[in-house]
């Protein structure tokens, strides 16, 4: 039997935050490492439509409410400067991997190879660079966003609250990445009215606010002692 999106999406945010859980057990760099992964991985994942909750939302939703659990774990337990620097990362990632792909596919391929044409689908830059510079911008912005909304949060409710900062932080920076790719993306040429453009952003953000629900739980894990990072914590401050 064919399990339905809806549980699919439960457990599908349920392993990844049980992995960046892992990861913030085990140190920083693991936890830059899930970022940098899962920062390529949803851009490939964005491609894919599906339907959850009677909406139409693509595949890389979970991927990327991931990115804002691996920042937050990061600014929660190293600092901002911890957490920002992890974005810069992936950003240089992302932007490494979709330059080396351009070169990739300009390589002839031999006759009848199957890789070439779903390759260019998922990697071709040039097909769509609004969108895909946007992509990125948008990915950038909104998570230096949310490292800057957490950490004013952080300073005003030191240790309590974790709850707010986090899910504030990542409500906050969802809501201009999801208006401000919708736009600066899609207006034009996918999006042409405005109850298109209104259920398009309200669709994405419904799902990438469940996302974050299921996500704080983890984040409080790592609080606890025996989940509690490895390593010797920064000091929290506005660095």
């Amino acid at each position: 039997m064919i399990a339905s999106n809806e549980f699919l999406f439960f457990l599908h945010a349920v392993v990844g935050g049980v992995a960046l859980l892992a990861a913030a057990r085990l140190g920083r760099l693991y936890v830059v490492g899930a970022i940098v992964t899962c920062t390529i991985l949803m851009n490939i994942a964005v491609q894919k439509q599906m339907s959850l909750f009677g909406m139409t939302v693509t595949g890389g939703n979970v991927l990327f409410g991931l990115v804002f659990l691996g920042v937050d774990i990061l600014n929660e337990h190293y600092g901002k400067r911890v957490a920002r620097n992890a974005v810069f990362v992936g950003f240089a990632a992302n932007l490494f991997v979709v330059l080396m792909m351009q070169f990739v596919l300009r390589y002839a391929p031999i006759e009848g190879d199957p890789a070439q044409e779903p390759m260019m689908f998922f990697f071709n830059a040039t097909a769509y660079p609004r969108i895909v510079c946007a992509s990125m911008a948008s990915y950038l912005l909104s998570q230096l966003l949310d490292v800057q909304i957490y950490q004013a949060l952080h300073n005003r409710t030191g240790e309590k609250k974790l709850w707010l900062r986090t899910n504030a932080s990542t409500w906050l920076a969802q809501a201009f990445d999801t208006t401000f790719f919708t736009f600066a993306g899609l207006w034009g040429t996918v999006i042409t009215t405005w109850p298109e453009f209104r259920d398009a952003v309200l669709f994405a953000y419904v799902i990438k606010i469940a996302v974050a629900l299921l996500d704080t739980p983890f984040l409080y894990l790592t609080k606890t002692a025996p989940m509690r990072p490895r390593e010797k914590p920064t000091v929290q401050g506005s660095n």
